[in-house]
């Protein structure tokens, strides 16, 4: 057979092998040999582009002292696992792309510890920490970097790849080290909570270890200077630059104007308040290993006085309950248990812009009322189908009964907000004096029993007991007022000026409220890797925490980095259409569970009853006639429950079914109609000829 090289047909052939040639040798040269590092990002968001942040870092950089960075990792195919590989080279070519937004002003050496090699003891040497053994012969693998400028030196240990809703995690951890080694001074965050957010002591007599710190200040620990503000402070340190207030749970007035003169004072404040917190109720009614007494703290926290000057409505009695935005908690959908999307967060502001989701459980809700010269920007909401619920309500939604009614506001509740101007005191007439009877110490005390915490067992695990205030010591008894005193002495002196300050300084004051404490629990926060067993960011919350401090501390840079969008994107369209189905069903399963409801009660007043000795029952025939009726009402309600449920689900099915053949045939569609219309088109100018 004979093939015609001048045909049409042949040339056409030899032309497109060709163009698939040359493709796959540059696709070899430029990805597989990294030659030029040249890459094209067209991804919506450009995630595997450096961003702006990263920039503004690598361009502070001094030619005079440059930043070195070592580059470690095994290349040994008999250990290095497959599934690292890929990110082995992705953070190749991210480093590449740095040392040339850098202008060459970061030195790149890579280093491979394979086993029994001189590199593994230079990768020991930097902190690089090994991951193994991998086989029988005991070989471990190393996956880090070290950044170094002059005689400070950051380690990351090892480069977890990042999970579904971190991002780029990598980029934001080498270009915090390189923030880090350039500039060595940190700034000082102070830390205020009726929780041991700091970390338990050691309990040496008892022999019990105490609990480490939550995760969040351990991040804080590793970019600031982080120092505890007693619960009871009536001084802040103006050293100070950003006071995070978490759960100020029975806090005194002594305290709120330390804050408030804080904040007149140039200072800038977080504070974490909440309706129920879950995480304290797990915290409360434990021993105190030292004392042995009930350590208890309030489930409510508030900053009363303060609210009321800056225009700020909290009903602390009142917990957020949201259909569209519900998630799980204990294995069941509860609607308090906000797991929110993207349309939920403020996309303009820099706290909170490029967050992909948030969880918050049983938070309360914000209202504003405007005062001059402050300005207030949402940053967190519920969606329009929330009400606001009794705390009693919210403990049913955490129980298998549920909640036993429903009525959506048609409103959006604000879960967090920033306010920014110039404030006032809260305290016009000064420093308030201390709470007779007691000295001013805040928090919750072992003598004083505040709002109890519910026995219902919280959705965390707390395996060591938190911190006991000690009790208030009693306060020293009034001295004894004069028989006399001399005429001039009985004239009234007006009131000195205790020096406090009545509005904000000449810095703009800013403030950053939230509507739920637990949400910065470990638990709701983090998670562990199951490969490494490091711990990642499991949602937004934690990034959400270190933006807002970052912010108020005069950074920015690293929360362009730390909010980049994630490649995985929730499927909030589904969700919305799922809720929109519930809602139609709704109604008809609650008023069910509700007669379901009344039927147990009287079933439980008809119990059977034993006779005087114990031994037998006593059966009035008209109460078990009664009792067989309501049974079988029951199973006839259950019945009708499960049907509804049934119709629900099977539409609910069937929504997902058209969601998905839409989206398969989309594309095909677009692309045949498109093909078919240019095909019209060209027989149209061909028959025109």
């Amino acid at each position: 057979m004979s093939v015609n090289l001048n045909s049409k047909q042949s040339t056409t052939g030899i032309t497109a092998i060709l163009v698939i040639a040359i493709v796959v040798v540059l696709n070899f040269l430029v990805g597989g040999l990294g030659f030029g590092n040249f890459r094209v990002d067209l991804t919506q968001d450009r995630i595997y582009t450096l961003s702006q942040g990263t920039k503004n870092i690598l361009s502070r950089l001094n030619e005079d002292e440059p930043v070195t960075i070592r580059y470690y990792y095994t290349t040994d195919d008999r250990v290095m696992p497959n599934v690292l590989k890929p990110h082995v080279r992705a953070v190749e070519d991210l480093l590449l792309e740095m040392v040339k937004a850098s202008g060459d002003k970061i030195i790149l050496e890579t280093i491979h510890p394979n086993p029994n090699t001189d590199e593994e003891d230079n990768a020991r040497a930097d902190e690089i920490q090994d991951m193994g053994p991998v086989n029988q012969e005991g070989d471990k693998i190393y996956f880090g970097l070290a950044v170094q400028c002059l005689d400070q030196k950051e380690v990351i240990p090892f480069l977890n790849p990042p999970g579904p809703n971190e991002g780029s995690a990598v980029e934001y951890d080498i270009a915090r080290a390189i923030s880090k080694v350039i500039k060595p001074t940190k700034n000082v965050v102070g830390v205020m909570s009726a929780m041991p957010v700091m970390g338990s002591p050691m309990y040496p007599f008892q022999k019990q270890q105490g609990d480490g710190p939550w995760v969040l200040i351990q991040q804080l620990r590793s970019d600031y200077e982080v120092v505890e503000v007693p619960i009871g402070a009536d001084k802040i340190d103006p050293n100070i630059k950003v006071l995070v207030v978490l759960h100020p749970a029975d806090i005194s007035e002594t305290a709120e104007y330390a804050i408030d003169q804080f904040l007149l004072g140039g200072g800038k404040v977080i504070a974490f308040v909440d309706p129920n917190s879950v995480v304290a109720q797990a915290f409360s009614g434990r021993p105190n290993p030292m004392t042995g007494q009930q350590s208890m703290i309030n489930t409510t926290s508030d900053l009363k006085n303060l609210f009321k000057a800056w225009g700020v409505g909290f009903k602390s009695d009142l917990v957020v309950a949201d259909m569209n935005y519900r998630g799980m908690l204990q294995g069941r959908n509860n609607p308090t248990a906000l797991q929110l999307p993207a349309e939920a967060i403020n996309r303009e502001d820099r706290i909170t812009s490029g967050l992909n989701s948030l969880v918050m459980v049983t938070a309360g809700a914000f209202s504003i009322d405007k005062r001059d010269g402050i300005d207030a920007d949402m940053l967190v909401n519920s969606s329009e189908e929330s009400e606001m619920i009794e705390v009693s309500e919210a403990e049913k939604a955490r129980s298998p009964q549920g909640l036993t009614s429903f009525h959506p506001s048609g409103r959006k509740q604000i879960l967090g907000v920033r306010l920014t101007g110039k404030f006032k005191t809260a305290f016009p007439a000064g420093k308030p004096a201390a709470a007779p009877g007691r000295p001013d110490t805040g928090g919750a005390q072992d003598e004083e029993k505040p709002k109890p915490a519910t026995a219902t067992t919280p959705p965390v695990s707390v395996t060591t007991p938190p911190v006991a205030l000690p009790a208030a010591p009693a306060t020293a008894p009034a001295a004894p007022a004069p028989a006399a005193a001399p005429a001039e002495q009985k004239k009234e002196e007006p009131k000195k000026d205790d020096g406090s300050l009545k509005e904000s300084a000449n810095s703009e004051g800013v403030v950053i409220l939230v509507s739920d404490v637990d949400m910065l629990y470990d638990a709701f926060c983090v998670q562990q890797d199951p490969m490494t067993g490091m711990l990642v960011s499991r949602t937004g919350n934690l990034p959400m925490f270190l933006n807002a401090v970052e912010v108020l501390s005069g950074g920015g840079d690293l929360l362009q980095v730390r909010n980049r969008k994630s490649a995985v994107r929730p499927f909030s369209t589904l969700k919305e259409m799922r809720e929109k189905v519930e809602s139609r069903y709704r109604p008809q399963l609650m008023a069910l569970q509700a007669e379901r409801q009344q039927i147990a009660e009287k079933m439980g007043a008809l119990r059977l009853k034993r006779d005087s000795k114990g031994k037998g029952f006593i059966v009035d025939p008209q109460q078990q006639k009664d009792l067989e009726a309501l049974m079988q009402n029951d199973v006839d309600l259950s019945r009708k429950e499960r049907d509804i449920k049934k119709e629900q689900n099977k539409e609910i099915e069937a929504t997902k079914t058209r969601l998905k053949w839409l989206n398969f045939l989309a594309v095909p569609l677009l692309v045949s109609c498109v093909g078919l219309l240019l095909a019209i088109r060209r027989r149209a100018a061909t028959a025109a000829v």
